[in-house]
């Protein structure tokens, strides 16, 4: 699992390290946006990730292609929804998820404008942060995806 995420992590860092040193402003603004993107995607995978390999010793395999077929549908894993996920699992795992990012609230605002954004994208708005935003939504999903993985250990 660690090692899964730290494969994304470091993906994203090099997308982020090509996207700053482009110097054309209009390119920069569209791979902000792509980037946006991007970091929807590394928090949905890594979601992924962590409850599978939490659940793959413990639930029966029907249980686990059921989940995996659910992971496919898409879902916009805000904290809240994060929230939602884990407590159907443990309610431990919520409440250290919940009592992390309650003391966080940056992350969450982060992760929802993350969010916001690229659904206005998707649907043809003009959402943008800019690069230098849309890498303080990485950073802080980093810090949410990696407190998942510490609320979920037991």
């Amino acid at each position: 699992m660690r090692h899964a995420i730290e494969s994304r992590e470091r993906k994203l860092d090099r997308f982020f390290a090509r996207a700053r040193s482009v110097e054309d402003g209009e390119l920069q603004s569209d791979l902000a946006r792509y980037g946006t993107v991007l970091v929807c995607g590394f928090v949905e995978r890594c979601v992924e990730v962590i409850i599978l390999e939490r659940l793959s010793q413990k639930a029966h395999p029907r249980i686990i292609q059921f989940l995996k077929s659910h992971f496919k549908r898409g879902t916009n894993y805000d904290c809240e929804a994060i929230c939602q996920l884990l407590v159907r699992f443990d309610q431990d795992w919520e409440s250290q998820f919940r009592s992390i990012i309650d003391a966080n609230d940056e992350w969450i605002s982060s992760l929802t404008s993350a969010y916001a954004i690229r659904n206005a994208i998707a649907h043809g708005g003009d959402g943008n942060k800019g690069l230098a935003g849309v890498e303080t939504f990485y950073g802080d999903s980093k810090k949410i995806i990696w407190s998942l993985v510490k609320s979920t250990e037991k």
